[in-house]
Parts: C-alpha cells; structure tokens; sequence
C-alpha cells in the first residue's frame, strides 16, 4: 500500500503539501473557536491565510524554477520567506483590523498574535521552499539517471548490432566455400544451397533490426539455415527438435539459436565419420525459456582443441548486453557430449 503511495507523493508533492495546509487551517479555524472568536471572522481569517499562503508558495514555485541553489536553505530563500511571512501576516491583520472594527476581542487576538502567527507562516513558508528543491532536484537526478540508461542502451544496441554484423559474414564465408567445393562435382546441389542461402540472407536481414522474437519465429529461421547444412552434409546430418507447446510463443533474443546450431554442426561433424545426431529442445520453467543444444563430441578430436568459437562468445556477450546477468549459458561436456543450455528471462 505505501509502496504505491511513494510514485503518487514524488510526483504530487505540492499538493499533498497543499492539502496538508488545508488540513491545518481547518484546526486553525477550530482553534480560533476556542478562543471565542465568532465564526465569521474565525474563518474570514483561516481562508484569507489559505488563500495567501497559495498564492506566496506559487510565486516561491516560480523563483524556485529559475534560481538554482545547491542547498535547500541558502540566505536568499530565509530572505524571501521572512518577507512573504510577514507580508502575508500584513495583509491579514490590516485586512482583518478593516474588517471587524467593533470587534474587541478579534482585534486584540490579531494584535498579541501578530509575532507568533508571523513564525508560523515562516516555518510553513520554510517547509513548502525546502519541498519545491527536493522535488527539483528529484527531477534533475531522474532526468541524469534517464539520459544516462539512454546512452547505456544505445551503446548496448551499438555493440549487439556489431556482433550480428559480425555473425552474418562468419556464417556466409562458411557457405561460400562449400558451394565452392559442391560447384564441379555437384552443380545441382551448389545451386540448391544458393537459394536457400539467398532465402536465408534475406530472412536474416529483414529481422536484423527486432531485439527479440517468438521462439516460434526463431525455429522457422533455424530451419532455413539447417536447409542449407542439409545440403552440404546430406544424410549425416540427422536433427531432433522438441519444443514444449507452451514455450513457442516465449521471447528470445533475435538470431540467437542459428550461432549456437552452427556451432553444434562444425565441431560435431569434423572428425565425426558416421551420422551427427543433434537435440534441441525447448522448454518454459520457472519464467525462464530454456533452450538445450546437445552434439557429439570427441575430447581428443582436432576440432576439440579451438575452444567453443566465435558464435558462442557472441551468444554470450550478446546474452550479457540484454539481460545484464552472466550465468544465462552454461556449456557442459560429459560422456562425449557437448551441451549448450540457454536460460531466457521472460
């Protein structure tokens, strides 16, 4: 309940400080009462102080918006608030003196008050001026932490894009030069792989700029890019795809399974002379999408010995940019496994 007072306070501080006045001119009013002062002067005298008051706070406001102070309370701001008080004061006690001639006993309180009720309106004054710099400085600082988030995400968005430019072509020379090697011997299949490859391109760039996509979205574009591996390894490449019926619609990053496939493919096939069985799977738990890549791998293979390459460092700094945690990625290698698993927030 307070927590959601806190937006509605920051954002309506002079108001509820208005209000808060009200509230104190009412028992103000009934305070005057007490003293037997009669009700038409005791609540002349409480609205022409209320009235008052706004309009003094209002020009304070006004001052306030072109003077900046590095503190709250600075000479200048007790000058001005000792004047307003006590012209404030002034003009209640002349107008009031005006108005409730006859008046004995309302006359008497305006003058014995007249030094106690100036302090109070000095304190209010004070209070309300104390406000209107926290609120601006409220504002400054929100106004700094935005232009500052701002610029972290443009710098974000700078570096990511920079990682799928680097991507693309990571992929495409890969391509080219197997349709090299298909063109004498298999013109065919050289020309099959250029359509998907042209498709595929296509695709890739028309989704360059979407941070993210449906998981859905993610495996129609994976296939197009397997359409082309297909070609290039024919029967070998054998793929196993489970996803959870409620996991396609989840959000993930743009272009993020392809690498990780990719990846899978390049060091499952080298050295691997029979079929290369890849899973991937897909599920949604505890708010996190979570995507599984599993391939062969031989721990004392040539294609062992160059790391996990460029695509999963990509994946991972691209993973770090979005979402600013760095355990989303775990890489595991058991009984000759080699097992990607991504967690997406959702």
């Amino acid at each position: 309940m307070f927590k959601g007072l806190q937006p509605f306070l920051r954002k309506n501080r002079f108001a509820v400080i208005a209000l808060l006045f009200f509230l104190l001119d009412i028992g103000y009013f009934f305070l005057l009462k007490s003293y037997n002062i009669a009700s038409n002067f005791a609540l002349y005298e409480t609205i022409a102080c209320f009235f008052l008051v706004l309009f003094f706070s209002f020009i304070l406001q006004r001052i306030h918006t072109y003077y900046h102070s590095r503190s709250a309370i600075t000479i200048v701001h007790l000058s001005i608030i000792m004047i307003f008080s006590f012209m404030i004061n002034l003009l209640v006690n002349e107008y009031g003196q005006w108005f409730a001639k006859g008046e004995i006993h309302y006359l008497h309180f305006l003058n014995d008050s007249f030094y106690l009720r100036w302090f109070i309106l000095f304190l209010i004054l004070l209070t309300i001026v104390n406000q209107l710099w926290i609120t601006k400085h409220l504002k400054e600082q929100e106004q700094t932490v935005k232009r500052l988030i701002d610029k972290e995400r443009e710098l974000v968005r700078a570096e990511i894009s920079g990682i799928q430019q680097q991507m693309r072509p990571h992929f495409l020379f890969n391509s080219l030069n197997s349709i090299n090697a298909l063109v004498k011997e298999e013109p065919e299949q050289a020309r099959e792989m250029i359509f998907a490859l042209s498709d595929f391109l296509r695709i890739s760039l028309s989704k360059g700029n979407a941070e993210l996509n449906t998981l859905k979205e993610e495996l129609d574009y994976l296939n197009l890019y397997l359409s082309i591996e297909k070609v290039r390894f024919g029967h070998r490449l054998q793929i196993n795809v489970h996803v959870d019926e409620h996991a396609e619609s989840k959000l993930l990053p743009a272009l993020i399974l392809q690498p990780i496939v990719e990846n899978a493919i390049k060091y499952g096939v080298y050295g691997n002379t029979g079929r290369l069985f890849i899973n991937i799977e897909a599920g949604f738990e505890k708010e996190m999408l979570v995507l599984k890549v599993e391939n062969p791998y031989d721990p004392n293979g040539i294609s062992a010995s160059k790391g996990t390459g460029f695509g999963l460092s990509s994946v991972k700094r691209k993973l770090e940019l979005m979402f600013h945690r760095p355990d989303l990625i775990m890489i595991d290698k058991e009984n000759n496994l080699f097992r990607i698993t991504i967690s997406i927030p959702q």
